[in-house]
């Protein structure tokens, strides 16, 4: 089933004003027409998507005030739909994703249940970024009392604790495991071709995970992440191979970035350069992989032109697998600042499993 066009002006609306890379659509949900007596006067088509189970936090903008180590979740995935009742057209949560064994599965919480309001202030007209960081992402045991409604009309109020994010890590089904920290934020793995730049020529699937702060622009972790991707085949690309490819890459991201956000990137001032690490032999998780550093100049969220300083490990094959694996860490951050000690401890989790 497709998703319908008030379901698409429902994500649009979300993922221009909320998400990370304002691009992955939302799947795998069914569809349920909705009377919404208690959020509007009209029937609105909701598109909700059952996410990977990895993934566990929710997608937000606003700056986490507990530390790193005692920030805590209570296992949900959240959208908040488009409402025309609002001037800023900003409605009620819908919840797209119950992590399996988290305080709000084992307090009875659905996938398609909505959130009206988090400690007794109702959600209508309200940042998604900030009910999400300030209210109901926050320290490890503190307590966060939902309003939740029902399909069938039915309200009740429930009170969760906070506990640890699990981390993040890759299906067993993979030749390689890597983990990432919960607190982190992710998407969707994306198969390839990719919808910002079909036209590269691979097989395979891209992982993105996103630092804590990562929408925050005052802070050292603004738009830093990490990709894990896996080719099919025994990919040898060069430097100039690369920097061409995630120039493309980069090139439709502005795009992308630019329609979901109102701003016209000029392509020309996209730019990507690499060079290869002139090191004899390196080996990462049991396996040989070439090095690479370079920058990235492109468009922020906000039509900013920004210039990201970057890392790549190529990885040929783990054990008998026809695979290449290429781990991307990218910050603002000069190659010596904090942040590249936790891009570089990701790095460090990867294993070939076989």
């Amino acid at each position: 089933m497709k998703p319908t066009a008030e379901t698409n002006l429902i994500i649009k609306r979300e993922e221009a004003d909320g998400s990370r890379t304002n691009r992955f659509p939302i799947t795998d949900c069914n569809y349920h027409s909705v009377a919404t007596g208690v959020f509007s006067s009209q029937v609105v088509r909701c598109f909700f998507a059952s996410l990977a189970v990895f993934l566990t936090l929710l997608i937000s903008s606003a700056p986490l005030r507990a530390s790193a180590d005692d920030r805590g979740m209570v296992g949900i995935v959240a959208r908040q739909i488009f409402s025309e009742t609002q001037p800023n057209h900003r409605g009620v949560l819908a919840v797209m994703h119950v992590v399996q064994d988290s305080p709000a599965a084992k307090a009875g919480i659905h996938c398609s249940d909505f959130i009206l309001a988090v400690n007794g202030v109702p959600v209508l007209g309200r940042e998604f970024s900030e009910i999400m960081n300030k209210e109901i992402n926050g320290p490890v045991g503190g307590t966060v009392r939902l309003t939740v409604a029902r399909f069938d009309g039915s309200k009740s109020e429930i009170t969760l604790v906070r506990t640890p994010f699990p981390p993040h890590a890759n299906p067993p089904s993979d030749p390689f495991v890597y983990v990432v920290p919960g607190i982190w934020s992710s998407d969707p793995r994306t198969p390839f071709p990719l919808s910002w730049a079909p036209t590269l020529p691979y097989h395979g699937f891209v992982d993105l995970f996103f630092s804590p702060n990562f929408d925050q622009t005052d802070s050292p972790e603004y738009h830093s992440y990490v990709i894990f991707m896996s080719l099919e085949g025994k990919q040898m690309l060069s430097a100039e191979q690369l920097q061409s490819d995630m120039l493309t890459w980069f090139r439709g991201l502005a795009v992308e970035r630019g329609a979901a956000n109102k701003f016209t990137p000029d392509l020309s001032k996209v730019s990507v350069t690499y060079k290869e690490d002139s090191a004899p032999s390196r080996t990462l998780g049991g396996a040989a992989t070439r090095a690479f550093s370079g920058t990235e100049t492109i468009y922020d969220t906000h039509g900013k032109i920004i210039t990201l300083n970057s890392e790549v490990r190529m990885i040929s094959g783990c054990g008998t697998s026809n695979n290449t694996v290429f781990f991307f860490g990218m910050s603002l951050e000069p190659r010596n600042g904090d942040t590249w000690k936790q891009l570089d401890a990701i790095r460090d989790t990867f294993r070939c499993s076989r």
